[in-house]
């Protein structure tokens, strides 16, 4: 059965949010489909690499687990350390490179 075939099975029956945890490879499928149906989409987690809307609309899909980033920097500037370092297990780390 395809996402598409889902899909639209699930709106024809009044379904109003998606809900739910999808590979990396199927959440561009599901967060255009969010995006271009006005659906929101609640995961609780994003890929690395999510692609935005390109047209400026507003997006539609959202994270339940809430960023970390800045809890990071806030007890690194609360202790005043200078040098840290971050154990981590995922991919998802190396987005905190900037910090």
């Amino acid at each position: 059965m395809t996402y598409t075939f889902m899909i639209c099975n699930q709106f024809s029956r009044g379904v109003f949010a998606m809900l739910g945890a999808v590979s990396p490879d199927s959440f561009d499928t599901l967060h255009s489909y969010s995006n271009t149906f006005q659906m929101p989409f609640v995961t609780p987690w994003f890929p690395e690499k999510v692609l935005q809307p390109s047209s400026g609309a507003l997006d539609f899909a959202i994270s339940m687990r809430p960023d970390y980033y800045q809890a990071i920097i806030d007890t690194v500037r609360y202790y005043g350390w200078d040098r840290i370092i971050y154990m981590y297990d995922s991919h998802d780390a190396w987005r905190t490179h900037g910090i």
